[in-house]
């Protein structure tokens, strides 16, 4: 069997998904699981999204790929992404995953700028390519003097950091900043406005471009459209993905118009704006705009912090916002034995080392949040 990066030693023996609807997932025994995994967070709308199915089938009989030729689709998905954001930003590209889109983000910054250091947090996700780990991880499996990470709270404070980075910056060969709003992947742990404006204002006077990552937390899944507009920053670049297919592999970079998209750049790839991508994107944004998502959102974010507050007093940090959120368990507990509990009780989550993550669609029953917050509760206590 394939590595499966799932810690499948937390399912039952030979677990296998066959069929989804909406917040449900049904294995090949028959037995229904609510999804608080949702694709690690891609499926925002929910499994099997009618309207969103429909387009791809449609998109399935005209056309899969033209490479670099431009369709109806690329324009139409264009079009979506970009109403999210001011007329001063534009889509520059669509890809395949969050990696590639980072990967493109860092060479727009580098040919923008004339420079060559690339600056990340601690902590944050922005892909596993030996330039993105680098990022967020200071390991031993990458060596690259040009691309370097920081310190980020909890390991120190705002005002450390931010030191750091201005230390960092100084240097004057700076390209761009790279940083999660919320650390998707790293504990729930999210910076304060006032950080976020200080970082973007270091870079500015420095001249380095300022890269937002919004793939995990974009697309209202942490409430708002996106975080940093809540936050009021603007950055040079956004990054874009996961909820944006509701589950379709697809990415995007969206880029301050002041930054021209140049061949240098190397803004293609054989899969780059592919049409069922794009479609997939186009039909996905074009029903939440149909939905109340943020009212949505905010329910599961009531719900959540009602039904779990109270693991806090067991030593078990709640944290998170919207429809993302993390379980942090102290050292004495075995965290595979919690998510073993969990899926026993029909709920499937995503436990990740000293975490457990809960990422519910936004389309989640009330009954079935309600259960899956009962027997999350259950199991920990």
């Amino acid at each position: 069997m394939p590595y499966s990066y799932y810690p499948v030693d937390v399912l039952p023996d030979g677990f296998c998904v066959v069929s989804a609807e909406n917040d449900l997932l049904f294995s090949d025994d028959g037995t229904s699981y609510i999804d608080l995994l949702c694709g690690c967070g891609a499926v925002l709308l929910g499994h099997r999204h009618p309207a969103i199915v429909s387009k791809l089938r449609e998109q399935l009989e005209s056309v899969w790929i033209t490479g670099a030729v431009p369709t109806r689709a690329q324009s139409e998905a264009q079009a979506e992404v970009e109403g999210f954001f001011p007329p001063s930003h534009q889509l520059a590209g669509l890809y395949s995953t969050g990696m590639e889109a980072a990967e493109f983000a860092l060479r727009i910054a580098r040919r923008a700028t004339g420079r060559r250091g690339v600056i990340g947090f601690e902590g944050h996700m922005h892909g596993k390519s030996t330039a993105t780990a680098r990022l967020g991880w200071p390991n031993e499996l990458v060596t690259l003097p040009d691309v370097n990470s920081l310190p980020y709270p909890p390991r120190c404070s705002e005002d450390a950091a931010l030191e750091g980075l201005r230390d960092a910056l100084a240097e004057g060969d700076v390209a761009c900043v790279f940083l999660e709003p919320l650390l998707g992947s790293s504990g729930g742990h999210a910076a304060s406005a006032g950080f976020l404006a200080q970082v973007s204002s270091l870079c500015a006077e420095q001249g380095s471009l300022l890269v937002v990552d919004e793939i995990f937390t974009g697309f209202h899944r942490t409430g708002p459209a996106f975080l940093h507009q809540a936050l009021e920053v603007t950055p040079d670049i956004v990054l874009v993905g996961k909820a944006m297919g509701n589950g379709f592999p697809v990415s995007g970079v969206v880029v301050d118009r002041r930054h021209q998209i140049e061949t240098g750049m190397f803004p293609g790839s054989t899969f780059a704006g592919n049409p069922l991508a794009a479609c997939a994107a186009a039909a996905t944004l074009h029903e939440m705009r149909a939905l109340d998502l943020g009212s949505l959102v905010a329910g599961i974010e009531q719900t959540i912090t009602t039904r779990l507050k109270d693991l806090e007093e067991r030593g078990i940090a709640l944290r998170g916002r919207g429809a993302l959120w993390t379980l942090e368990f102290p050292p004495a507990v075995h965290v595979p034995d919690v998510a073993r509990r969990i899926v026993e009780g029909g709920v499937v989550a995503a436990p990740t080392g000293a975490y457990i993550r809960l990422l519910p669609p936004a389309t989640i029953t009330p009954e079935h949040l309600e259960r899956a917050c009962e027997v999350i509760r259950e199991a920990c206590l």
